[in-house]
């Protein structure tokens, strides 16, 4: 009987890995489309894109809200931004320190009739953290986990650094960042982690395999020279540099360089769904790992 066993907890899997790739689907497309307009930041008001993730985190039971603010943009003129936030609190006694899961879900906007659908960039981080958050939430965990999804990335990580600044570092174990999950032929992620996170990132490698790969670097000058990227800045390239700053480890999840990266191509039909999912699945035992380990 114990071949019925297997087989029932792999169809089990395969149903739940479906069940993800369909929601996944729908989210890009939804953030990638016509009516989120490339989802430009800047506005007064709270975007399409802003409302719908905001939807999504309460429509899976999680507590969100908006956290707005301004930056400057241009000579003398005031930019308005809107992260969401969502979190998942820790529901056991004893609590370890937190986790902060961030995105940013703003892009380049549009440009006369054209927009920039941002599907690699950085919808697909997105859609992951709100497949990740979905899942989490019938979980046991030691770990409040907080999901934010930031504004302003692509005009200075603004919504970043003015969510890092609201934080006591002393009270969050990791941020880890996701932006460009699609990954190319190679099948591969790069992951540059600080050093002060090696207690809790040694747990990447395990929850990944010979399908989805992850290469962590410690160093961004050594992520670059395996990249022959030598002009990017890994580590101020995104919004793991904000919780840097103000004394937060983290753990930054990203394809490396994306030959349609800030252009018109950048769209949904380039995206390779089920390796989406899979990438998905393996970010999300690394955190679940951490979610129910003792604090270091």
């Amino acid at each position: 009987m114990q071949w019925l066993k297997i087989s029932f907890l792999w169809l089990c899997s395969m149903a739940a890995l479906a069940q993800a790739n369909t929601q996944l689907e729908i989210d890009l497309k939804v953030l990638t489309s016509a009516d989120h307009g490339g989802r430009g930041s800047g506005d007064l008001e709270v975007s399409a894109s802003a409302q719908y993730i905001y939807t999504r985190f309460s429509e899976a039971g999680l507590d969100a809200y908006y956290q707005s603010f301004r930056f400057r943009q241009g000579l003398g003129k005031l930019g308005h931004g809107h992260n969401v936030v969502a979190v998942l609190p820790c529901n056991v006694p004893v609590c370890d320190k937190s986790l902060v899961i961030s995105a940013h879900y703003d892009h380049l906007g549009s440009r006369g009739a054209r927009y920039y659908p941002g599907a690699n960039d950085n919808a697909s981080g997105v859609v992951v953290m709100l497949d990740i958050a979905q899942r989490l939430v019938s979980h046991q965990r030691h770990r409040e986990i907080i999901f934010v999804a930031t504004d302003a990335e692509e005009k200075g990580l603004y919504g970043a650094h003015f969510f890092a600044a609201t934080l006591n570092p002393n009270q969050i174990a990791l941020n880890i960042n996701l932006d460009m999950l699609a990954v190319s032929n190679k099948n591969r992620l790069y992951v540059l982690a600080s050093k002060q996170a090696s207690a809790l990132t040694q747990a990447i490698e395990p929850a990944f395999n010979s399908q989805i790969r992850a290469q962590i670097y410690t160093s961004a000058n050594s992520m670059a020279r395996r990249l022959d990227t030598p002009r990017v800045d890994w580590l101020r390239a995104s919004d793991h540099y904000a919780f840097h700053k103000v004394g937060i480890p983290f753990a930054y999840f990203g394809m490396g360089i994306d030959p349609y990266h800030h252009t018109h191509k950048d769209r949904f039909d380039k995206i390779d769904l089920p390796k989406l999912a899979q990438v998905s699945e393996h970010i999300n035992a690394f955190i679940s790992a951490l979610s129910v380990a003792a604090a270091p």
